[in-house]
């Protein structure tokens, strides 16, 4: 029997990297999965992979209105939920003296706005013994040229996790965050780089991590099983650095 047998998790931004790999894991583990993405075509695709214990939702989760829509269809056809994977999120690098303000509006209503009202929504169906996980970086902890918005939105969205852990003790729901090091996922290819300045990118960011090499969405998917699992029934409020050593070698 699986760690997660009878249990419902709902995963933002599920189609493709940590998203699905962590919808995978959870399956395995006994769990029925809801994942999120605003590609239909993407959302079908991986629903397909994953199987039978998977369910496709388009949702953009900086609209409300398809927040409702998303918590009305899980409460239909679930009841309750057990796990919220809180994965959804985007980066657009930019100097400071470079940013503009579509930029910025964007992250924050993807990467802060968008994870606050997804657990408002959702935190009225979830059973005590219930867990939260947020998506956070390490980059929260570093200072790299470039990241001033994205890190800051993590950064909030980190201490929003602190918060809600407090909130929500009475009921006996959990909530954690896990923060990646640099992940081979299909974010990368969206920043609108050159496979050039790509390459260039990643070589320099392999150089600073202590493992020299860039992690995998499995691992961070084993990490996110950790917290949402009763392995980590005596974890609170924390946020697990899966980076390689980055941070703190």
């Amino acid at each position: 029997m699986g760690r997660l047998t009878g249990k419902t998790a709902v995963i933002t931004g599920g189609t493709t990297g940590i998203g699905f790999a962590t919808a995978t894991l959870l399956i395995d583990e006994g769990a029925r999965v809801v994942i999120t993405g605003q590609d239909e075509g993407r959302i079908e695709e991986a629903v397909k992979q994953l199987g039978s214990e998977a369910i496709g939702i388009r949702a953009n989760q900086t609209v409300l209105a398809d927040l409702d829509q998303l918590v009305n269809q899980v409460k239909k056809r679930f009841n309750n939920l057990d796990i919220l994977f809180l994965n959804a999120g985007v980066t657009m690098p930019a100097a400071t003296l470079d940013e503009d303000e579509n930029h910025f509006e964007t992250q924050v209503a993807i990467n802060l706005k968008g994870p606050f009202f997804v657990v408002q929504k959702f935190a009225p169906l979830m059973q005590e013994g219930g867990a939260i996980i947020a998506n956070t970086t390490c980059l929260n902890q570093l200072g790299m040229p470039g990241m001033a918005i994205y890190s800051a939105t993590k950064a909030g969205l980190r201490s929003l996790v602190r918060t809600w852990a407090a909130e929500f003790l009475d009921r006996g729901i959990r909530v954690n965050a896990v923060a990646p090091g640099p992940i081979n996922t299909p974010i990368y290819g969206k920043l609108g780089f050159s496979p050039e300045a790509l390459q260039t990118m990643a070589t320099g960011v392999q150089a600073k991590v202590p493992l020299g090499r860039f992690g995998n969405p499995d691992e961070i998917a084993k990490a996110v099983l950790f917290l949402a699992s009763n392995d980590s029934s005596f974890v609170l409020g924390e946020e697990l650095v899966v980076d390689g050593g980055w941070v703190n070698l």
